[in-house]
Parts: structure tokens; C-alpha cells; sequence
């Protein structure tokens, strides 16, 4: 795969969806403006005016109003791609074509085929991507991964989580009803779940077997802006149990809004204790969260991040920026060490299978082997 050599000062990217108010400039922007070994040098939005006015406001070169100009800049060796699922594979495809690196956020296509053609057209031009599964390079899931496999808790004897959406229970902006169409590709079992169980099977292994339950509760929401009812058309409820490689009995649930109780518990049950990880939201890869740890039979009680898994900022890094700010650490790391810590697209094209067979496994009402 091409990289950037090692003697290379910066990685100059080049970020489509980027104006002043969205994701990208509430996560990618800040997060990269922290590491000495990013540049951002170009930006591009659907009108150029917005453009202009994220480029003038985070101090980058180049602003456009189109993903063409972006990716055929020659100021930029990465390209990040930040906005709607619908959009992920026409702009990848033009990344690729023009033979720029490419990061894009997950889902990484809408449904598995246009993952898989992302895949093949990378591989034909020999070409690094990346894939937004930003919770793999967070330090509790490295530091959590360590731990359980050096036997802290010991032999891991079953795991579960309870998981809140946030979403698909009202919707907060007109820009946010695409989440609630399945055939956009970016509903709660996309989003929040797929997140969190990329760095669910990163520590604990990946399934034997799995049976599943998926059920649509929530038929209309309401649009906070102006109390319009709309449909909801996704699964609001989401339940994967099965057994892991290790024999880990495990049980997953995830439900849509928000809950007056527990919005993010997982806990590991092992031999010889307990880990608990715990948070505000059940976005695992955005919410701050809570690691605690007991012995059989103590009480819990936190279970320190070592500094070494941890890096000085000049600043206190806050979600969700610093799950970016880990993740093009990674990048960074990959790049010039040909190494491959952050999930590439081949490992998003597995996620997307993976969730295949989640819905394959409720709608046939069966257990799944995999």
C-alpha cells in the first residue's frame, strides 16, 4: 500500500464536510489541530460561501465547493470524509480515483456491496484507507483489551451491555430525519451499536454463535423544533445474545432515546472479579466513560488508565474530540510505520457483514453460527 514517507514533515488533509457548526468541526478539525504531524490544507462543503467561512475560521488554504477540487488539490495526501452515509461512496470513489489516501467515517458505505467496491477500487490503486471505528483506538479499549488477556479478572466467563441510542426516539433537527429510513444506512444498530461492538469484540473476541431480536417500537417520533410527527421506521430495539470464541456468554440491548437509568453499563464477569465500564450515552466511541474494577468479593473501585496508554496535550481533551485525537494518533503511526492498528476498509466491510448476520439471524428467527 502507498503511504507517506517517514521523512514527510505533515500529512496535509483535506476534509469534505466541513463547514463551522457540524461534526467534522466539532471532532475531526479540533482533534487534528492538536497533532504537529497533521496539516489541514483544504476543505469543502456545497457552497462555497460555507466553505469559505470554515476555511477562514480554522486557518485552512483552500476552500471548495465541491469534492472534485478537494481531491484533486495537490496540497492534500488525505482525504476525510465527514458527512451523510448516502454520500460515503461517490466521494470515496473520487478519493481513490485520485489517488489520495482516505479516511472515512463509518458506516463506511450504505449497506455491504458499496463497502465492498470501496474495498476493490483501494486495492486496485494500492492505497491506505481508514474507517471511522474510532472506538478501537480509544485507551480504555487498548488498556481493557491488555488487562483481560493478562488475566486480571480471570478466566472471562460472560459479558452484557445496556445501551441507550440518544436517537430514534425524537428528532432534535430536520437534518437528522434521514436516520430514521433504513435505506439510508445510518440507524441505531449502524451507529451507536456497531461503535460499541467493534470495541466489544476487540476486547473480548469475536462470536461463535449469536441469536437475535430486533423489533420496531417506536413507529412516529416528534420533531423537537416544531412538534411535526414523522415516521420512524428503524429498529428502536436491538437484543444480540450469543457465545463468543472463549465460550464468553454474552447478551447485548440496545434501546432508542434516552433512559432516567442506565444509558451505557457493560460489564465482564470473570473468575477472579468484575470490570465495569460505564457512561453518559450509548455511544461508546463519543460518551465519556467510567472503568472500575473489583476483586471477587471487594468492592469496586476505579480502574486507572496507565499514563503510558496516554498522551500530554496542552489542553484537557473532552468527547468527542478525543476519541479523534487517538484515532489519527493511530493513523499517524500506521502511515509511517506500515502498521495497521486502525481499522482499514477491509476490517469495515467485515463490520458491515457482521451486522448482515445480526439481521439475518432476527428475521429468520434462528441462531447464527459464524
Amino acid at each position: 500500500m502507498k503511504n507517506i514517507s517517514a521523512t514527510t514533515k505533515k500529512i496535509r488533509v483535506g476534509i469534505i464536510g466541513a463547514n463551522t457548526t457540524n461534526w467534522a468541526s466539532r471532532s475531526h478539525i479540533p482533534a487534528l489541530k492538536l497533532l504537529p504531524e497533521f496539516e489541514i490544507t483544504a476543505v469543502s462543503t456545497t457552497k462555497i460561501s460555507s466553505a469559505q467561512q470554515a476555511a477562514a475560521k480554522f486557518g485552512v488554504k483552500h476552500a471548495f465547493d465541491n469534492e472534485s477540487d478537494l481531491v484533486n488539490c495537490p496540497d492534500v495526501d488525505l482525504v476525510v470524509i465527514a458527512v451523510k452515509v448516502p454520500y460515503h461512496y461517490q466521494l470515496v470513489k473520487a478519493a481513490i480515483e485520485a489517488g489520495k489516501m482516505v479516511y472515512c467515517e463509518w458506516p463506511l458505505g450504505n449497506g455491504t456491496r458499496e463497502a465492498e467496491e470501496m474495498v476493490t477500487l483501494a486495492n486496485d490503486k494500492g492505497l491506505r484507507t481508514f474507517t471511522g471505528l474510532q472506538a478501537l483506538s480509544l485507551p480504555e479499549t487498548i488498556y481493557l483489551k491488555k488487562v483481560i488477556a493478562d488475566g486480571l479478572i480471570g478466566e472471562v466467563l460472560s459479558s452484557n451491555i445496556l445501551g441507550s441510542g440518544g436517537m430514534w426516539a425524537d428528532i432534535r433537527s430536520e437534518g437528522n430525519i434521514y436516520m430514521y429510513d433504513p435505506a439510508n444506512g445510518a440507524t441505531m444498530l449502524e451507529i451507536p451499536f456497531a461503535h460499541t461492538l467493534a470495541a466489544y469484540l476487540a476486547v473480548l473476541g469475536n462470536y461463535q454463535s449469536m441469536s437475535t431480536t430486533l423489533a420496531r417500537r417506536r413507529t412516529e417520533v416528534t420533531l423537537l423544533t416544531n412538534g411535526t410527527k414523522v415516521p420512524q421506521l428503524t429498529n428502536d430495539q436491538i437484543v444480540v445474545s450469543g457465545i463468543l470464541e472463549a465460550g464468553i456468554v454474552s447478551n447485548i440491548h440496545y434501546r432508542s432515546g434516552i433512559s432516567t437509568g442506565t444509558n451505557f453499563l457493560w460489564e465482564i464477569n470473570g473468575t477472579k472479579g468484575d470490570i465495569l465500564v460505564s457512561g453518559q450515552l450509548g455511544h461508546y466511541q463519543l460518551t465519556p466513560i467510567t472503568v472500575q474494577y473489583a476483586a471477587s468479593g471487594e468492592k469496586l473501585q476505579s480502574l486507572e488508565i496507565p499514563t503510558n496508554y496516554l498522551t500530554d496535550v496542552p489542553e484537557p481533551l473532552h468527547q468527542p474530540v478525543y476519541g479523534l485525537y487517538y484515532t489519527y494518533k493511530a493513523v499517524w503511526n500506521d502511515i509511517q510505520n506500515n502498521t495497521h492498528t486502525v481499522p482499514d476498509f477491509a476490517q469495515g466491510v467485515r463490520m458491515h457483514k457482521l451486522l448482515d448476520r445480526i439481521k439475518e439471524s432476527a428475521e429468520e428467527q434462528r441462531t447464527i453460527t459464524l
